[in-house]
């Protein structure tokens, strides 16, 4: 039997979302039936060795781990961590105004990368990373886990099996009502236009990778070919910090057989999606209503019909099929799955992910783009330009 390939990983800052990453990291593979990768958490990076060593303590001991701390070094500056020849990827976890400084800077250093959504900021950014990242010939991804869990192989499983017909329509939405924490204090990240605070960047990467998985093409390899990008047509309100609160936005997929099919992409800092729904995806013969939350779905029901005209009877009954996906394997989070894409891409000795492809993440910024400009909202210039400090 071959030994699982190993994919030793550098953490990028000590916030919530690292924490949780790397608690994904030290979950025993096998409790998920993966057998072929394994990962090592080796490197810690943060603004001082401080902050790092608590990290290290709080993460280790929430997992419960005994084993493995001893070996993890302490860096006080992100450039001691690039700098450390044994990492075989370095995950950023800091907050998106930071990440095209930090993404930049990890692969002018010659390392690969997982960068946590939103990759960046405007699209034109996003190309530059992606250019940066070929011309390196190093590894680059956006660390989108839903795309990676199981809820949205098996989503798309039954939508290719034809269970509702032709999609005509998805509606995606993730709004979460952050309450008074958020809105009481300007400085706040989620509402800070210095660290590109707003609905559309924190949340909107979920309804959007919603739209993806259902409306886009599906190819089997990452291309370098750009994506078409679809017509959006966007309404915005602003807080009182002047980011968004909530955005809807109705956005234009081309079908193959050259169809336009709508998805509908909702986001808000200032109410709550349903448990019940967040997403709806319509065909001609049926529906599929997915159960919050949107970045990591509890559980999805088809409702099928027979026929279009059995559809169209008001009195007809559906058949009806549930998807459960909790509770998860081994108390993960949801992270592993993604992890584990990386790692195989890299003993693959691929760039980027066929299934999270680097022409996607730049879509997703040029519709983004698109949004906030017909919301005429701009983040100051220090986070919207190409000019590194």
């Amino acid at each position: 039997m071959t030994s699982p390939h190993t994919c030793r990983w550098g953490i990028l800052s000590t916030g919530w979302i690292a924490n949780k990453f790397t608690l994904d990291l030290l979950v025993d593979p096998s409790t998920r039936q993966v057998s072929d990768v394994r990962h090592e958490v080796v490197a810690i990076g943060s603004r001082s060795k401080e902050s790092a060593q608590r990290f290290l303590d709080a993460t280790w001991k929430e997992a419960g781990v005994s084993t493995g701390k001893e070996n993890v070094k302490l860096y006080a500056s992100y450039g001691e961590l690039f700098r450390d020849e044994s990492i075989d990827c370095v995950y950023v976890g800091t907050p998106h105004s930071h990440h095209y400084a930090n993404v930049h800077a990890a692969l002018s250093a010659g390392k690969n990368v997982l960068c946590e959504k939103s990759l960046v900021v405007n699209a034109k950014q996003a190309q530059a990373l992606i250019d940066l990242a070929r011309s390196k010939n190093l590894f680059l991804m956006e660390a989108v886990w839903t795309r990676f869990q199981p809820y949205a192989y098996k989503l798309q499983e039954v939508l290719d099996s034809g269970a509702i017909g032709q999609i005509r329509a998805v509606q995606a939405e993730l709004c979460v009502d952050f309450g008074p924490t958020a809105a009481k204090n300007p400085e706040h990240r989620l509402v800070n236009p210095y660290l590109a605070g707003g609905a559309l960047l924190d949340l909107g990467p979920y309804p959007w990778t919603q739209l993806a998985l259902t409306l886009l093409p599906r190819p089997s390899k990452a291309s370098n070919e750009p994506c078409e990008v679809p017509k959006v047509a966007a309404g915005m309100t602003k807080t009182s910090s002047g980011v968004d609160a909530s955005v809807v936005a109705s956005i234009g997929f081309k079908q193959g057989d050259g169809r336009i099919v709508h998805g509908t992409l909702t986001t808000a800092q200032d109410r709550q999606t349903t448990p019940n729904r967040c997403v709806l995806v319509q065909g001609q013969k049926g529906y599929i209503e997915v159960a919050f939350p949107t970045y990591r779905p509890r559980k999805f029901t088809v409702y099928r019909y027979e026929s279009e005209e059995q559809f169209a009877d008001l009195e007809a009954e559906p058949q009806t099929e549930e998807f459960n996906f909790e509770p998860r394997p081994g108390g993960i989070w949801g992270f592993a799955w993604e992890a584990d894409e990386v790692a195989r891409c890299l003993r693959d000795g691929k760039k980027e992910s066929d299934r999270m492809p680097l022409r996607e993440s730049l879509l997703m910024m040029q519709v983004f783009d698109q949004i906030r400009e017909q919301g005429e909202f701009v983040y100051p210039e220090e986070l919207e330009t190409l000019e590194l400090k």
